[in-house]
C-alpha cells in the first residue's frame, strides 16, 4: 500500500495535533473528514456501507453501550460532509478519467483513510465495525494490515468477497421483490449505473442524486415482506465516490485467499429478515479465518436501529470475549499461499 501510495505522490502520514473527538480530522492535505464521537471508552471506528451513503446521525446503539465503548463515526472521503475531491470529472481521456476517480476515491483510497485514522488515534491496533459495503472495506483493511486490528465487527456485510456474488447479489434480490414498475425502474437505474464513461459527463450533484435514488427502491423491496421496514435515515450521498468504488469492484475477483490473511477475532452479525440470504452472509464468514456468525431473528439490514439494545449487547459481550451461544465458535479456515493484494493487483486502486 506505501508503494502505492508513494507512486502517486501520497503519504499516510496525517498533520499532527488533533484531537481524537474532533468534528473533523484531516487525513491528508486537502481532505478532511466529518467525525463525531459518542460514549467513552474502548475506541470503536465504524466503516459506513452504501457504498457513498453515510448515517445521517450516529446509531442509536452507539449510545446504549455506557463507558465501555467510544464510537468513532465518519463519514467517508467523497461523501456526506467530509470533502468530496471532483465537482467534476478530472480532465483526460476516458481511461485516464476512470483511473484518476479510482485512484482518489475507490478501495485502496478508504483503506489509506483507515491507517491515517489509526495513526491519528495513536491507537497500535484499531477495533473496526462495518456495515454492509463498510464490512467489505473493513476486511480488506484487516488484511492490508492483519497486525493492526484488535477486533472486526461485519455487521450484514455485503456478500462481495467474490464477483459475481451469486444468489446473494443485492440488486437480484431487490428485483425479486419489486412489481413490474419498480422492475422497469431498477433496471433503469441499473443500465445508467454501470454506464461508467457516461457518468463522466455528470457532475458531482447529479452523480449523488443517481445513486441516492436507489434508496427508495431498497425500500419498496423490504416493504414487500415486511410492510413497516423503514430505511434509516442518511447523510448526503457521494457521487464520484460511488463510481470509484464501483470501478474498484470491477465485475470479476476472488478475494478469498487474501482475506485469509486477517488475524482478528471477527464477529458476524446477520438480521434473520434482511433481503440478503443467511447463506450469502455465511459465504463472508467462511473467507475469514477467526469468525463468529450470530443471527438476530428480529433484525434486518439494519440491526443497530432496529434492535439497538440487542446489537450493543452483542457486540459489547463480544469484545469483552463473553459471546456465548453454538454460533460463536470460531471458523478455522486453512491457510493458503500467498495472495496479493486486490489494491495492488489493481491497475488504479
Amino acid at each position: 500500500m506505501e508503494k502505492l501510495l508513494a507512486a502517486r505522490g501520497e503519504t499516510l502520514e496525517v498533520p499532527p495535533g488533533q484531537r481524537a473527538d474532533a468534528p473533523s480530522w484531516q487525513v491528508s492535505p486537502d481532505v478532511r473528514l466529518h467525525h463525531v464521537a459518542v460514549g467513552d471508552g474502548r475506541d470503536v471506528v465504524v466503516v459506513h456501507g452504501g457504498p457513498g451513503l453515510p448515517p445521517a446521525k450516529p446509531w442509536r446503539a452507539a449510545a446504549m453501550t455506557g463507558d465501555s465503548l467510544r464510537w468513532h463515526f465518519f463519514d467517508q472521503r467523497g461523501c456526506g460532509a467530509s470533502s468530496r475531491p471532483f465537482t467534476h470529472a478530472p480532465p483526460g481521456g476516458t481511461w485516464q478519467t476512470l483511473q484518476t476517480v479510482e485512484a482518489r476515491l475507490g478501495l485502496a483510497a478508504q483503506l489509506a483513510d483507515l491507517e491515517r485514522i489509526r495513526r491519528l488515534l495513536g491507537k497500535e491496533r484499531l477495533t473496526l465495525v462495518g456495515h454492509s459495503f463498510g464490512a467489505l472495506v473493513a476486511a480488506l483493511y484487516a488484511a492490508e494490515w492483519p497486525e493492526r486490528v484488535e477486533a472486526l465487527v461485519l455487521v450484514a456485510p455485503a456478500p462481495l468477497v467474490t464477483m459475481p456474488a451469486g444468489d446473494g447479489d443485492l440488486f437480484t434480490q431487490v428485483r425479486a421483490r419489486l412489481d413490474e414498475a419498480g422492475q422497469r425502474e431498477l433496471a433503469a437505474w441499473m443500465k445508467h449505473t454501470f454506464d461508467f464513461p457516461a457518468r463522466l459527463k455528470d457532475d458531482e450533484a447529479r452523480l449523488a442524486e443517481h445513486f441516492a435514488a436507489f434508496g427508495p427502491l431498497y425500500v419498496q423491496a423490504m416493504r414487500r415482506e415486511h410492510p413497516d421496514a423503514k430505511l434509516p435515515g442518511s447523510g448526503a450521498a457521494g457521487g464520484f465516490l460511488s463510481l470509484g468504488l464501483y470501478l474498484s469492484l470491477g465485475r470479476h475477483h476472488d478475494w478469498s485467499d487474501w482475506l485469509r490473511r486477517v488475524r482478528a477475532r471477527t464477529l458476524v452479525i446477520h438480521g434473520a429478515q434482511d433481503l440478503q440470504p443467511r447463506s450469502a452472509t455465511a459465504r463472508v464468514v467462511e473467507a475469514l479465518p477467526h469468525a463468529r456468525l450470530v443471527e438476530l431473528a428480529g433484525s434486518g439490514h439494519f440491526p443497530f436501529e432496529e434492535q439497538p439494545e440487542l446489537f450493543a449487547a452483542t457486540v459489547r459481550a463480544f469484545l469483552s470475549e463473553e459471546l456465548p451461544g453454538p454460533d460463536s465458535s470460531p471458523t478455522s479456515m486453512r491457510r493458503s499461499a500467498p495472495h496479493p493484494s486486490p489494491c495492488a493487483r489493481r491497475t488504479c486502486a
